[in-house]
């Protein structure tokens, strides 16, 4: 199965020497381990008990304590969407054909994709049900709905088929979540994929976005690639935009009275390739951290104050990595105006605001220059963050520290504004447990 949230991508498996080669030469390690060896110990992706909300959910259908027999489409679809918690004004669409169902994605018909801060679900009218739900330690597992004319198998699987695409180079060949923008003819086929960025996040330029999806909302000068049609000519493959959003919104290119509403809000895209990237970063940062204890001998005890060159290294890097996508170190700038859409999303995404005592929140939209009012991601309260291993929470805990309590900017991030760090550090401070404890 390729993932819910994503256009999907036959990614050639190269050899994982070379990555892990590359990560060795940077912390240290000999051993012939890839931390990137998810179907092996200590990561053991395909034998672990999974603690993602869809397993969770399969437990309780499988015990009895939830039946879940409505109708497939969207019957199901509603149900699945209450049962993961997952807002449907989050829904977005992708025409491009590339999705393991390819055979039913076009422009007429689009798939829909949901979702929150742990689980993504698509679907398309006709389609089945196709799940990514994160697990806090080993990322993404993916579930496939049953076939359609099929009663009495189990209704959901779990497939291998998805690690085909969703552990390969994108993913740094760990199980993980792809988005991508593509030049999409009118029949929705990838005439060509954007090549320069294979995995979709807020450090992608606006202009190479959501080539192969739909979008509603934005400003008139905000220039990306969705909602239009490419096609093949003497001076290669380009798209037209002539054919844009009018005052029948969507329906203009397919029937939205298939889908549960009737948009595919630009802000609910923004949230969608920021929160891609971070679960990637989360995700590689855990697999790291979980290989250099098991390299250590440490795995089910305490990691000990003194600590080896080699684990200080890797707990660097996992560090590194994941602060600077929290801090929006790389985000690109939405010049030209206030991004606005239709503020369905926006409300429904607010409504999971954590608030200091002085009413701010990670969650608070700026949607002018950039994303968020405070730049530090959201994510930082997710099951995908706090499951990480302490050791490296700590680790970052101090790391954000020493960036938002500098009386002068910090470099790499001097692109934060008069106050912001103080007014960052001050949610942390009263927002996340155990952020202040470990500084």
């Amino acid at each position: 199965m390729k993932s819910a949230v994503a256009i999907f991508f036959n990614v050639p498996v190269t050899s994982l020497r070379l990555v892990f080669f590359l990560f060795t030469l940077s912390t240290g390690f000999t051993r012939a381990q890839f931390f990137n060896d998810f179907d092996q110990a200590p990561h053991d992706y395909w034998t672990a008990k999974m603690n993602d909300p869809m397993s969770r959910l399969l437990v309780e259908v499988g015990r009895g304590e939830k039946v879940v027999n409505e109708q497939p489409g969207l019957p199901l679809v509603r149900r699945l969407l209450r049962e993961l918690e997952i807002p449907v004004e989050s829904q977005v669409l992708v025409f491009s054909r590339t999705s393991l169902q390819r055979g039913l994605v076009s422009p007429q018909n689009p798939r829909a994709i949901f979702f929150n801060e742990e689980t993504y679900l698509g679907w398309m009218p006709e389609g089945r049900i196709e799940i990514a739900s994160s697990d806090p330690e080993r990322g993404s597992v993916f579930f496939f709905q049953r076939k359609l004319e099929d009663g009495q198998g189990k209704l959901f699987v779990r497939d291998r088929s998805c690690i085909g695409c969703h552990a390969g180079s994108a993913t740094n060949f760990l199980p993980g979540l792809l988005a991508r923008s593509v030049f999409p003819d009118d029949k929705g086929r990838s005439l060509k994929s954007v090549d320069s960025f294979e995995r979709v996040g807020h450090h992608v330029p606006l202009g190479d976005r959501w080539g192969g999806w739909y979008v509603t909302g934005g400003h008139e000068k905000l220039r990306h690639m969705g909602n239009a049609i490419a096609s093949r000519s003497a001076r290669g493959v380009e798209l037209s935009r002539d054919d844009a959003v009018g005052e029948d919104g969507l329906n203009h290119f397919f029937d939205t009275s298939k889908y549960p509403i009737a948009t595919s809000d630009v802000t609910a895209l923004l949230v969608l390739d920021h929160q891609v990237s971070m679960h990637f970063k989360l995700m590689e940062a855990s697999y790291i951290m979980r290989q250099a204890i098991h390299d250590a001998g440490w795995i089910g005890k305490e990691v000990p104050l003194e600590q080896p060159e080699q684990f200080v290294r890797a707990v660097k890097i996992a560090t590194g990595q994941v602060v600077n996508h929290l801090l929006f170190a790389d985000e690109v700038s939405m010049r030209g105006g206030r991004v606005a859409g239709d503020g369905v999303f926006v409300k429904s995404f607010l409504a999971g605001r954590v608030s200091d005592s002085k009413g701010r929140s990670l969650r608070d939209f700026k949607l002018e220059g950039r994303m968020f009012a405070y730049r530090c991601s959201y994510m930082i309260y997710s099951r995908s963050f706090t499951g990480l291993p302490e050791v490296l929470k700590k680790s970052i805990y101090r790391s954000l520290h020493e960036v938002l309590a500098s009386k002068l900017p910090v470099k790499g991030y001097d692109y934060m504004v008069p106050g912001e760090r103080a007014a960052i550090l001050e949610i942390l401070n009263e927002t996340v447990p155990g952020f202040k404890e470990a500084v």
